[in-house]
């Protein structure tokens, strides 16, 4: 998906901190890297000896995300393991045991603020760490295509509001805030379109999770339509412009410009 934050913006102290980096950069996967930079959660990660107010933990599981704070600043959230669940305000105590049973995905709360708009907040609940997780449906960044299927205006409002989408083809995916991907599917791959002011930018998703409660396998990544939106990608990466290893390193070039170049000067 779309980046929400690049990799200077993560804080090396805070991580440092956590014993989470080395060599001069983070001792993270790559796949947990994503996860931050795209505003997702990291898979559960052990940390140990961890020091702090006067607190020594020798061994802890959490997952990890970045926020951006109302001054723009941009920490490091630890998200461990809870003994006890922490009951969600909004949540009714019998959609809450609900949740934390799995026998439902999510709950949409609506409410009307005291300035009279409406506000609604997607609540699922993280069995790995036992906590619940809120997101703002009007903050969720939805793709044009998957699968080079293009969403209708249903599929879209489905997929902010955590509902499963399913595509023509028998692709059927569910947005989950506690997924490392940000979405889960009953495809173990996903290509994803999303439209920027410089056209149309792919995003690959690999090693989804299945969809939550499933108990059917997954099913083939290869449709023709990824097939093909994956080719589209690949024809995109083959069109960028490429570096020159000229006087300034900065200095970008593309195909054609390379040739005219060579023309223009010739040995």
């Amino acid at each position: 998906m779309d980046k929400l934050f690049n990799e200077q913006d993560i804080p090396v102290g805070e991580l440092r901190k956590l014993g989470l980096h080395n060599n001069g950069k983070p001792s993270l996967s790559e796949a947990d890297m994503d996860a931050l930079l795209t505003g997702h959660r990291t898979e559960l990660i052990t940390l140990h000896d961890l020091h702090g107010d006067g607190i020594h933990i020798k061994k802890m599981d959490a997952k990890l995300s970045l926020e951006r704070m109302p001054d723009g600043h941009i920490t490091l959230q630890l998200h461990p393991i809870y003994r006890n669940v922490k009951k969600h305000p909004l949540l009714l105590d019998a959609e809450a045991e609900q949740l934390e049973q799995g026998k439902l995905t999510h709950v949409l709360k609506t409410y009307q603020e005291a300035d009279g708009k409406r506000k609604s907040w997607v609540i699922e609940f993280d069995p790995e760490t036992r906590e619940f997780i809120a997101a703002d449906p009007e903050k969720i960044k939805v793709p044009a295509m998957i699968n080079g299927e293009k969403l209708s205006d249903l599929q879209k409002e489905q997929y902010r509001n955590g509902s499963v989408v399913e595509l023509s083809d028998g692709t059927r995916l569910q947005r989950r805030a506690s997924s490392r991907s940000g979405v889960t599917s009953n495809r173990e791959a996903l290509m994803y379109s999303l439209l920027l002011d410089g056209g149309i930018s792919y995003t690959l998703l690999r090693s989804l999770r299945n969809l939550f409660g499933s108990k059917s396998q997954q099913k083939d990544s290869y449709t023709e339509g990824y097939k093909r939106a994956l080719q589209d990608m690949q024809q995109q990466e083959r069109s960028k412009p490429v570096m020159l290893h000229a006087a300034d390193p900065g200095y970008e070039v593309d195909k054609q410009q390379q040739r005219d170049l060579g023309k223009s000067h010739p040995r």
